[in-house]
């Protein structure tokens, strides 16, 4: 077993001031690559604090990923702090220094001598170059761990893990990676049902793991098959044969809450079936904000598809432009199906597309009454399969994470109708 550290580094992160997903990204890339994360931690900007780190990891493990500490203030320690860690010289690293000027040359900018620090580098050590910024990676050796130092900032270190670190991880473990990977999108199910539905998985399919992460609103079903095991009951298959039964078992027993067997979100799925059936899409928002509409371009290629959109948050824009009938509005109020049916035509309409999607309701914290309290959601779709509407009581306890979910229960309406003409 390759067995691995992860390490941050920086005041930022030991205060709070900074979520470090740097690490859950690492854990899980470390994974497939077969190495065996056994332990986390970060260290505030102290020498001495992490020079004794350093220390420590590199006498309990054989490979550590460390992020941070790169840049050119007198807070980024990670070079010096592996130079004595090492007992090495710092020294200016001409390899890093020249990928620092071709950086700085191809953006017009001048490169500073607070910047060259960033070329100091521990004697030995290889250099990893930034593509998408300025502080250059590098490797190193201490004893029988191999340190990888990375930039914190998580753009630039994920794009350097998947060019440097990955080929040089797979090198020295060995590892392809996991063989065969299937994500499988599940929405309007909760985790515990999830769970509950899948328990028996293991004993069907022993050499298949199963795993769960929430992606709110959604749970992702992550199938990996990781050794060459096949379950009793499937002799004779070989692993993607198996793989594709694991799917189509956990499909069986999920049901149409199944929005997705390739990982997608709801908007991809959605873009995805909109581009299949060569149709488009106009959306009309009002407690979303317009959150519908960003979701959907959030999705590369979006202008396949995506025509116009209206956040129509007064009743009078809902009239003025949606075209929603000021009689609807009197008698019924904004939040209702009525309202939403007419605002996901109007939008339609003014669109000129094959679909419209609405959204009219109470985010809250407050809005809400004892007819419509926070939570109150009503979502209408209007396209070639006819319009209709319907009203959700979908509170979560907190507004963004309510708009959120409004979003994506208009999405998965829509997705729902287009299944139907694929």
């Amino acid at each position: 077993m390759t067995k691995g550290h992860v390490f941050s580094t920086g005041n930022e992160v030991l205060f709070g001031d900074t979520v470090d997903t740097n690490s859950a990204f690492l854990c899980r890339q470390l994974k497939r690559s077969g190495v065996t994360v056994i332990k986390t931690s970060a260290v505030r900007d102290d020498m001495t604090a992490l020079v004794r780190e350093i220390k420590s990891i590199a006498s309990a493990v054989d490979i550590c990923v460390m992020t941070g500490g790169l840049g050119p203030t007198p807070d980024d320690l990670t070079a010096d702090a592996l130079a004595k860690a090492a007992g090495v010289k710092i020294k200016l690293n001409t390899a890093a220094l020249s990928s620092m000027k071709k950086f700085f040359d191809k953006r017009g900018r001048t490169l500073t001598p607070a910047n060259e620090k960033q070329a100091m580098l521990p004697e030995g050590a290889q250099v990893m170059e930034n593509r998408h910024g300025t502080a250059p990676g590098f490797s190193m050796s201490i004893g029988n761990c191999r340190f990888f130092c990375m930039p914190g900032v998580p753009r630039e270190m994920e794009r350097m893990f998947d060019l440097k670190v990955r080929p040089q991880l797979n090198e020295i473990t060995g590892y392809a990676g996991e063989i065969q990977v299937i994500s499988l999108m599940v929405f309007g199910m909760p985790e515990s049902r999830v769970g509950k539905a899948l328990s028996g998985f293991s004993l069907q399919f022993p050499g298949i793991h199963l795993g769960f992460r929430i992606r709110f609103p959604m749970i992702e079903v992550r199938l990996s098959r990781l050794k060459e095991v096949v379950s009793d009951s499937l002799k004779g298959l070989d692993g993607a044969a198996e793989m594709n039964q694991a799917k189509q078992w956990v499909m069986e027993k999920l049901g149409p809450q199944v929005i997705s067997d390739q990982g997608l979100t709801l908007a991809q799925e959605v873009g995805r079936l909109l581009a299949t059936c060569g149709q488009t899409l106009s959306v009309a928002e009002s407690c979303t904000g317009g959150l519908v509409a960003h979701l959907i371009t959030d999705v590369p290629g979006a202008s396949d598809y995506f025509l116009f959109s209206a956040t129509t948050y007064a009743d009078s824009a809902k009239e003025a432009i949606l075209k929603v009938s000021r009689k609807t509005l009197e008698n019924n109020g904004a939040v209702d199906e009525t309202t939403a049916l007419e605002m996901a035509n109007g939008v339609r309409a003014a669109g000129g597309s094959d679909w419209g999607v609405s959204t009219t309701g109470i985010a809250g914290p407050t809005g809400g009454n004892e007819d419509k309290p926070v939570g109150t959601v009503c979502i209408g779709v209007a396209g070639p399969l006819g319009s209709h509407a319907q009203r959700f009581l979908l509170d979560r306890g907190d507004r963004e994470r309510n708009k959120q979910l409004f979003a994506a229960m208009a999405l998965e309406m829509l997705r729902r109708e287009l299944v139907k003409i694929k």
